[in-house]
Parts: structure tokens; C-alpha cells; sequence
């Protein structure tokens, strides 16, 4: 069977692929990168049709990642997608804390939007990825509007038919007023894979790694 077996070429023909398939000219240049690493992680160039960022939001990310902000996430699987060799710290999500686990069952919500409270103390100017539950999207923005400390920057990428499309057009729909910068799929696609997708492309970025 013939069939190509070098990662590198296989690597490169998939970034060629995407930019033959996807109109990237709305972009720029910083965010074509983003897209580019988000739609190969997800598989189809249809998805380029439901992102949105605002006006700042790679500048701002740039920005945090030199710094060394926190990084916060709500589920396992966007840890688990991140890479490794480009974090600069261990990101924070409190998901298995007893305290969590127990809160979530009495309360009968679920354990990510529970989590979100532990993420006080380290919201101020960190990067937050929401890459599966809506729950916790809309509990950070119930947050945010009582004062807690505000994230510079917000990926929201959480998927399904329930919960999923409102959340994430709360927050594109309130970002000025709260002040905030994001990366949102729109309707209900998306995944945890996403949005460690696209932190992983920011990340090369400031390493001046460029697909």
C-alpha cells in the first residue's frame, strides 16, 4: 500500500490542505494561525464559518503568555490536549478537589461550573479556556457581573445542544461591558480539543513558530 508515512510531510500537506479550503483573508495574520491549528484539530474546514475574535484578543493573549499569566480550564480533556513543551506553567482547574466532587452532587450542577469558584484568586489577568462546559461559562460571566477578578482573555469553545450556543453568545454579546477579550466557536460546535488548540497556536506564536 502507498501511502505517506513521513510526520513532517504529512504535518506540512495538512496546513496546505487547510489553506487551499479555507478563506483565511477575513483573519489576520496572527489569527489565521489560530485557525489553522483549530480546524486541523477538529477535521473540518467549515469550522473557520463559526469563529470569532475580538478586536485584541491575540495581542492580549501574546501579551499574558510573556508574562507568565495563570492559565485556568475547565475540563480534563483541554489539559490533556495542551502541549506540554510549549506551557510555561501547569495550568489550574480544581476539577478533582473533594470539596468540588461533593459541592457539585449537593447542589446537583455539574463539577466544572462548581470549579469555577476555586478560580478566584487566579482570574485577574489570566487566560480561562472553557472547552466543554457551558455551565461554567455561564456561571464565570454570573462572576464577573458581581465583581470578581476579570480574565484578560476568555477561548470558549464548549459543544452540544444544551446550554452550549446561548453561553458563548452571552459572552460575545457581553464582552465590551465586562471588558473582556475572547475566542469563541459559535453554535453548537466545538470540543475541549479546540480550545487547547487554540492556546497551543498562541503559545508557538510567541515562540515565533509559524505554520
Amino acid at each position: 500500500m502507498q501511502y505517506l508515512r513521513d510526520p513532517d510531510r504529512i504535518r506540512q500537506q495538512n496546513y496546505d490542505k487547510i489553506r487551499e479550503l479555507v478563506a483565511l483573508e477575513r483573519f489576520t495574520p496572527d489569527q489565521q494561525q489560530v485557525v489553522i491549528h483549530m480546524v486541523r484539530a477538529y477535521g473540518d474546514p467549515e469550522l473557520a464559518h463559526y469563529l470569532q475574535f475580538s478586536d485584541k484578543a491575540t495581542d492580549a493573549a501574546l501579551k499574558l503568555i510573556k508574562k507568565r499569566n495563570n492559565i485556568l480550564y475547565d475540563v480534563e480533556l483541554v489539559r490533556h490536549a495542551l502541549d506540554d513543551s510549549l506551557l510555561y506553567q501547569e495550568p489550574l482547574s480544581f476539577l478533582g478537589k473533594a470539596s468540588v466532587i461533593s459541592h457539585a452532587k449537593a447542589n446537583k450542577q455539574t463539577r466544572a461550573m462548581t470549579a469555577v469558584e476555586h478560580w478566584r484568586p487566579y482570574m485577574a489577568n489570566s487566560i480561562i479556556l472553557i472547552g466543554q462546559s457551558a455551565t461554567a461559562l455561564f456561571h464565570l460571566l454570573e462572576m464577573l457581573k458581581d465583581g470578581a477578578p476579570k480574565p484578560a482573555l476568555i477561548i470558549a469553545t464548549s459543544r452540544g445542544f444544551v446550554n452550549a450556543e446561548p453561553a458563548k453568545q452571552a459572552l460575545w454579546e457581553q464582552r465590551e461591558d465586562l471588558g473582556l477579550e475572547c475566542i469563541v466557536v459559535n453554535g453548537t460546535r466545538g470540543g475541549g480539543v479546540l480550545a487547547a488548540a487554540a492556546l497551543n497556536a498562541l503559545l508557538m506564536i510567541q515562540q515565533g513558530m509559524y505554520v
